[in-house]
C-alpha cells in the first residue's frame, strides 16, 4: 500500500510540474525527463478467421542529463490482448519487456557512442520500430527474419570525416540481450557496419555488412545488405535487400535472400496510398514467399494513424486483410 501511494504521489508531482501536454510528444517535466508512450490495435481477416488485437502497449521516458549525455527507456507489451472472433478464444500477455534502454554520449559530429539495448542500425525499416510512425500496418519479412532487430551492446556512430553527408554505425555485442524473451533472434555475438549517404534532398542510399551467432542451433550467419530511398514529400519509394549465408551445426551452408520495394503516394498531408512487393527465400528450410500489398493510410493528426491493407501471398493460405489504429502519446 505504501508503494502504491508513493507511486501515485510521484505521478501527481510529475503531472503538476509538466509543461502543457502535446499529443505525440508526451509530458515534458524538464530537460531531463519526458514521459510518453503508444499503443497499436489491429483487426485481421484471414480465410474464415477474424482476430482483433491490442497488439503493442508501450511506455517510455527520455531526456538530456547534460549537453553530452542523453538517454531513452522504453518498455513494451506485445500481444497485450487478442480475441479470435470466430471461436471466441481470448489470449494475452501483459508482461512488459525492455524494448530499448540506452544512453547516448555525444562527443563530436564524427564520433558518438550509444550504449545499452537499442535498435540495430540497419537500413530504413528497422530503425522505425513504432507502428504509428510507419505507413503500413505490416512489416516486410525482410525486417523480421534475417538479422537481430535489437542490439544489446555499443554503437559507435557519426559522420565520416571528409565524406559529405555520409553517416556510419559500427556496432557490436558479445553478450546476451537484456531481455531474451523480447528479441527476434536471440544471440550472444553480433557485429556489423552500416553506412548511409544523403545523395541529395530527395535521394539517399546505403548498405550494411555483419555477422551474428544465434543462441540456439549454433547458427553463424554473415550478411550483406543494401538500401535506397527517394522522397520528394509527395512520392516516396524505398527498397531494401539482404543476402545471408548461414553455417549450421552440421557444417552445412545455405543462403537466404529477401527484399522489398515500397512506393507511397501522399494524396494530401493526411491521406496516402501504399504498395509493396516482397520476396523471401530460405534455402535451408525451403520456405519461399512472394507478397504483394496494397494499402491506405489516414492521419487526422501525425501521432494518430488509421491504416488498412490487403496482402496477396504465393503461399495462398496466408492471404489476409489487416486494419490498425495506433496512437503516439
Amino acid at each position: 500500500m505504501r508503494l502504491h501511494k508513493l507511486g501515485l504521489s510521484v505521478l501527481v508531482a510529475v503531472t503538476l510540474q509538466a509543461q502543457p501536454y502535446e499529443l505525440g510528444r508526451g509530458y515534458r517535466v524538464d530537460d531531463m525527463l519526458n514521459v510518453g508512450g503508444y499503443f497499436s490495435s489491429e483487426f485481421e481477416m484471414q480465410s474464415s478467421q477474424e482476430t482483433i488485437r491490442l497488439d503493442d502497449v508501450a511506455v517510455m521516458a527520455y531526456g538530456d542529463v547534460d549537453p553530452m549525455l542523453s538517454y531513452l527507456a522504453e518498455f513494451e507489451s506485445v500481444g497485450f490482448y487478442s480475441k479470435n472472433i470466430s471461436n471466441g478464444n481470448e489470449t494475452g500477455d501483459r508482461k512488459f519487456h525492455i524494448e530499448r534502454l540506452y544512453g547516448d554520449l555525444w562527443l563530436s559530429d564524427a564520433y558518438n557512442i550509444r550504449f545499452g539495448k537499442q535498435i540495430t542500425p540497419i537500413g530504413y525499416w528497422n530503425k522505425e520500430p513504432i507502428n504509428v510512425l510507419r505507413d503500413s500496418t505490416s512489416d516486410p519479412l525482410y525486417s523480421k527474419l534475417l538479422f537481430p532487430k535489437f542490439l544489446t551492446g555499443i554503437d559507435i556512430n557519426g559522420f565520416v570525416p571528409g565524406m559529405e553527408a555520409t553517416r556510419y554505425h559500427l556496432f557490436g555485442q558479445n553478450n546476451r540481450d537484456f531481455d531474451q524473451g523480447y528479441i527476434n533472434i536471440p544471440n550472444t555475438h553480433f557485429f556489423g557496419l552500416s553506412v548511409e549517404k544523403e545523395i541529395s534532398n530527395d535521394w539517399a542510399a546505403g548498405g550494411s555488412i555483419g555477422e551474428y551467432i544465434a543462441a540456439s542451433g549454433n547458427q553463424r550467419t554473415r550478411y550483406v545488405q543494401s538500401n535506397v530511398k527517394y522522397d520528394d514529400t509527395t512520392w516516396q519509394v524505398m527498397s531494401e535487400a539482404l543476402i545471408a549465408k548461414s553455417t549450421y551445426a552440421q557444417d552445412a551452408d545455405d543462403y537466404t535472400l529477401s527484399g522489398y520495394a515500397q512506393g507511397m503516394y501522399r494524396y494530401t498531408q493526411q491521406h496516402a496510398f501504399i504498395a509493396r512487393a516482397e520476396h523471401f527465400k530460405d534455402h535451408h528450410t525451403q520456405y519461399e514467399d512472394n507478397i504483394a500489398i496494397f494499402g491506405y493510410s489516414y492521419r487526422p493528426l501525425y501521432p494518430v494513424s488509421l491504416k488498412g491493407e490487403y496482402q496477396w501471398h504465393s503461399q495462398h493460405d496466408e492471404n489476409r486483410a489487416l486494419f490498425s489504429f495506433s496512437v503516439l502519446f
